[in-house]
């Protein structure tokens, strides 16, 4: 149906570009049967004049409607993506807490396996409850921003905390290093400073390999607090490094559309951050991967 609409829309435009063309024809032609020919060239450059500006808004306006139409078929590609994403999001957790539960109802298991199914099981609802809290920072950032509650937060702690216990349920065997600067403060609201943390090492565990490292900087020097995530894993395109900020944007690379995702983890990172008049960005990390940093002042 797009292809149809494009299609329609190029031929609309050289049907109309022709008749233009035919209408100054018209017009020189009935200029030089009515007028001297001591006037012909004067009439000639009035009349290509007036059909040179009626073109150039013509084509001014056709190209703005063209650009309108590509950017909302960007949106409706990017919105049916998000759609697809989100549906295999919360069908896979569903599916798994499912079977574990018939599983523990059908079978006399030992006390040990049914610890096991019901930790696997609590591993599916928080993911399902990370999701579903996505969903719901992402209406209130776009309908008019997350009000900040500020106080003083201990970063430290905070970021060390939540990659070790989001490297534990990730069931990756990826090594951490931490450089974290002890005993760093910061005034921020802890909510959206947890948000921004744990999409940046969701995103980061995301992508890096089994048996690879990970690695997760907090410095604070001169009034400026900066913390990043740098990972080994398949990188960032420089031409992207922008885009992928954007809502329900994924990397066209097709070993990044691969892996789980919704395309909200980086918009929120971005938003939360600025929120905090911080600025994020990412730079590629030698030899491979990526590099996330967000800076505050």
């Amino acid at each position: 149906m797009k292809r149809k609409h494009q299609a329609l829309f190029i031929i609309l435009l050289l049907y109309v570009s022709l008749q233009a063309i035919w209408w100054l024809y018209n017009i020189y032609e009935l200029s030089i049967q009515v007028k001297p020919a001591q006037d012909m060239n004067r009439n000639f450059y009035m009349i290509m004049g007036e059909g040179g500006v009626f073109f150039l808004i013509l084509t001014t306006g056709f190209f703005l409607t063209y650009r309108s139409l590509r950017k909302e078929i960007e949106v409706g590609n990017q919105q049916k993506n998000f759609l697809l994403a989100i549906t295999h999001e919360l069908k896979t957790p569903i599916a798994s807490l499912k079977l574990y539960l018939q599983t523990l109802v059908k079978r006399d298991l030992p006390q040990e396996k049914q610890k096991e199914i019901l930790g696997k099981s609590i591993k599916d609802a928080d993911r399902l409850n990370e999701l579903v809290e996505n969903i719901l920072l992402v209406t209130k950032i776009d309908d008019n921003g997350l009000p900040l509650s500020i106080e003083e937060l201990d970063l430290s702690l905070m970021m060390e905390t939540i990659t070790l216990k989001m490297l534990e349920s990730s069931g990756k065997k990826v090594t951490a290093e931490f450089f974290i600067q002890p005993d760093v403060k910061f005034n921020g609201d802890k909510d959206a400073f947890h948000s921004i943390i744990s999409n940046l090492i969701s995103n980061a565990l995301k992508y890096t390999p089994e048996k690879s490292s990970m690695c997760v900087t907090l410095v604070q020097k001169d009034g400026e607090t900066a913390l990043s995530i740098s990972d080994e894993g398949v990188g960032v395109p420089m031409q992207e490094s922008e885009k992928i900020f954007e809502k329900f944007y994924r990397s066209g690379n097709e070993e990044t559309r691969s892996q789980k995702g919704t395309g909200l983890g980086l918009y929120i990172v971005k938003k939360m951050v600025e929120q905090h008049n911080g600025m994020v960005q990412v730079k590629a990390n030698k030899p491979k991967g990526s590099i996330f940093v967000a800076s505050f002042r």
